[in-house]
């Protein structure tokens, strides 16, 4: 029976603990989703390569989720000459911020000066409720409610027909739990206290109340919080689980395997 592996290489929120890495993670070691602040290093670290990634795909262009880019574009670059034939890296993104994101990683690397430090690249800009689509996956989106332009994701595994349905960074938004809906798994930020009041919500980041609501309403299969402070990660997991009883905080190095 095929199945769909989830990594994550990182859980935490924007200020990463020591030895933490912030929110990222690999679907069948072949899809990244976001870059942390170290993501080539973490993905060694988990058994993987930065060669082996063939999509990676940016939710938002906020700094803890792309930091990791000139290092993990230089690592494939070194990589890539032992191995000339590999396919060049897509990178998937919202259109107004993937473009710069990207030049500016080519300019920090000194791309013109050292022609080898520049990985072949493809450049797919996305907007906000287009879908992107591959021989093995599709996803498909919607626009997330943050302070940048970003998305929220459903990821169809084509060979295993698992679902898995990821938040980005984003307030509470009706249209993720219908994206979301009947998936195999949500993977839904936390960012705010659990018991921080309605009326000082902001509207871009979520509780994990708000995030187990999402999952209630989409009928989902499991739920994993990230994007969390350790100062209220019990408490965000206990007030989630009281209202969606299969609900984990995302483990840093943690794998799952999906299978329908």
């Amino acid at each position: 029976m095929a199945e769909t592996t989830i990594t994550f290489l990182g859980a935490a929120a924007v200020h990463p603990e020591a030895g933490e890495e912030s929110a990222s993670f690999l679907i069948n070691g072949t899809l990244m989703v976001d870059c942390g602040w170290c993501g080539a290093l973490k993905m060694k670290e988990y058994g993987y390569s930065p060669l082996d990634v063939e999509t990676l795909f940016f939710t938002h262009c906020h700094h803890d989720h792309y930091l990791g880019l000139p290092a993990l574009l230089f690592a494939r670059a070194l990589l890539h000459a032992k191995v000339p034939d590999r396919p060049p890296l897509t990178l998937v993104g919202p259109p107004d911020d993937l473009p710069l994101v990207v030049e500016l990683s080519r300019r920090f690397l000194q791309a013109d000066r050292f022609p080898s430090a520049w990985p072949p690249l493809c450049l797919h800009p996305l907007e906000p409720g287009a879908a992107y689509e591959t021989g093995a996956f599709r996803i498909d989106t919607t626009r997330a409610l943050h302070g940048v332009t970003g998305v929220s994701g459903r990821f169809l595994d084509k060979r295993s027909g698992a679902v898995i349905a990821f938040s980005g960074d984003t307030g509470p938004n009706p249209a993720l739990a219908e994206l979301a809906r009947g998936a195999d798994l949500l993977i839904h930020e936390a960012s705010l206290r659990p018991d921080l009041p309605d009326d000082r919500l902001r509207g871009d980041h979520s509780r994990a109340t708000d995030a187990a609501r999402i999952a209630v309403e989409a009928g989902v299969g499991r739920l994993r919080l990230l994007h969390l402070h350790g100062d209220h990660k019990e408490a965000s997991r206990a007030a989630a689980c009281a209202l969606f009883p299969e609900t984990e905080l995302a483990k840093e190095g943690e794998t799952l395997r999906l299978a329908r």
